[in-house]
């Protein structure tokens, strides 16, 4: 009888990323704003008849972004806690892309009357963001090399 044992696994095998997923209220509205002003493409529509959800699924950027909506049921507001203040909340924080030309996207967004939390601040020597806001306050987080 051996007394070696097996190692065990220190990561659950197989898995990969499907989709990252935020819940609205209002999914007409939020699918419209995610593919005017950042430029997502719908990818699928429906009903989760499990959770009574209606979803759509936006692709683009090398990511799948998942809206869901319980329709008729009572909402909660995403905290719109200033950053840096924002990250003394645990939980998910932003969803963050990058920028090749970050000056040219900022001024974009801001034409097209987007919230603008910050804009060009230094993050690193290295990498200067912009950081904006959903119609429902949910953080995006757009990075670019710094000028």
């Amino acid at each position: 009888m051996s007394t070696a044992q097996s190692p065990q696994p220190t990561a659950a095998p197989a898995l990969r990323l499907n989709n990252f997923a935020l819940a609205v209220a209002n999914l007409d509205a939020m699918v419209a704003w995610y593919v005017d002003v950042l430029g997502l493409a719908i990818a699928a529509k429906g009903h989760f008849d499990a959770v009574g959800a209606d979803y759509a699924m936006l692709d683009g950027m090398g990511f799948r972004l998942e809206l869901v909506s319980r329709i008729g049921t009572p909402k909660v507001a995403a905290k719109r806690t200033p950053p840096p203040q924002h990250l003394d909340e645990t939980g998910w924080k932003a969803l963050v892309l990058e920028s090749a030309d970050l000056a040219g996207t900022t001024a974009t967004l801001a034409k097209r009357d987007v919230e603008i939390v910050w804009a060009h601040a230094p993050l690193t020597p290295a990498i200067s963001s912009t950081m904006i806001r959903d119609p429902e306050g949910n953080i995006i987080h757009i990075l670019g090399q710094r000028q």
